[in-house]
């Protein structure tokens, strides 16, 4: 199993970062998964910094592993106390075509499966505010 260190986690944090915003004036559907994923290497990469974890299997006594929240970012966000002054207001999630609505995690399972999601720029806007906290954070 893949099992990066934090610096490399935050490197491709980066790299994702700039491939949504290229990405983002073609296939803005696009674009939000890679931020998406890009948030969830910056976030894990923080937490495992702050944590002391080598690795994404590493786990200490009052750390879960980063590998252990999968595409949770907001338990992430939890686990390293972000406020929420300190980014944008998580937006609705609504899925366009059944109008279900859900929780940030289910973001990445409609994007990666071709769903369109409503209102996909304050989403996009929700996240980079995420990636700016990553940057401030390291």
């Amino acid at each position: 199993m893949i099992n990066p260190p934090a610096l490399t986690l935050r490197r491709r944090s980066e790299e994702l970062f700039n491939s949504a915003e290229r990405e983002r004036p073609h296939k803005e559907d696009s674009a939000a998964l890679l931020l998406f994923y890009a948030v969830e290497c910056g976030l894990k990469s923080i937490y495992m910094l702050r944590n002391n974890l080598r690795s994404t299997d590493d786990e200490r006594a009052n750390a879960q592993s980063a590998r252990s929240f999968s595409h949770n970012i907001v338990n992430l966000m939890i686990a390293l106390n972000i406020s929420r002054v300190s980014i944008r207001p998580a937006p609705p999630i609504v899925i366009a075509r059944s109008g279900l609505s859900g929780h940030p995690l289910v973001l990445h399972e409609a994007w990666r499966y071709g769903e369109k999601v409503k209102d996909a720029n304050t989403i996009y806007d929700w996240l980079a505010s995420l990636i700016d906290w990553c940057r401030k954070n390291r």
